[in-house]
C-alpha cells in the first residue's frame, strides 16, 4: 500500500500474445476434448453396463478433466495470476502457447 495516496499497487496482468491459426486448432482441438471426452465415456459405458455405472464414469471423468485443468493452470499461467479465474479455453491457450507455440518458458 502507498503511504503517500493510499492506494495498493496492483500487479501487472500478463496478455497472452496472439495464437497463430495452427495453435488456435490445437486449443479448439483440446478444447473440445475436455468437454466431450467425459460425455461420451459416460454414454459408452451406459450402453455397455447400464445408466447407473454410465453416470457415475462420466462424474469421475469431470472430475479427471478438472484436476488436469488445474495442473495445466498452476503450471502454465504465470504465477501473479493464479488468484485469477480463468476459463478452460484460457487455460487451454496458455499451456499451447508455452508448450506448442511460444517460448517454453512456464513462467513460475
Amino acid at each position: 500500500m502507498d503511504e503517500i495516496t493510499g492506494y495498493e499497487e496492483k500487479p501487472t496482468i500478463d496478455l497472452l500474445p496472439p495464437l497463430k491459426p495452427k495453435c488456435l486448432m490445437l486449443v479448439r482441438l483440446l478444447h473440445v476434448l475436455f468437454l466431450f471426452v467425459p460425455i461420451l465415456l459416460g454414454i459408452w459405458f451406459a450402453d455397455l453396463f447400464g445408466w447407473f455405472y454410465g453416470l457415475l464414469l462420466w462424474i469421475a471423468a469431470v472430475f479427471a478433466a478438472m484436476i488436469i485443468l488445474s495442473k495445466l493452470k498452476l503450471a502454465y499461467i504465470p504465477f501473479n495470476q493464479h488468484e485469477l479465474s480463468h476459463s478452460t479455453a484460457a487455460i487451454l491457450k496458455w499451456y499451447v502457447y508455452r508448450e506448442f507455440c511460444g517460448d517454453g518458458s512456464t513462467g513460475s
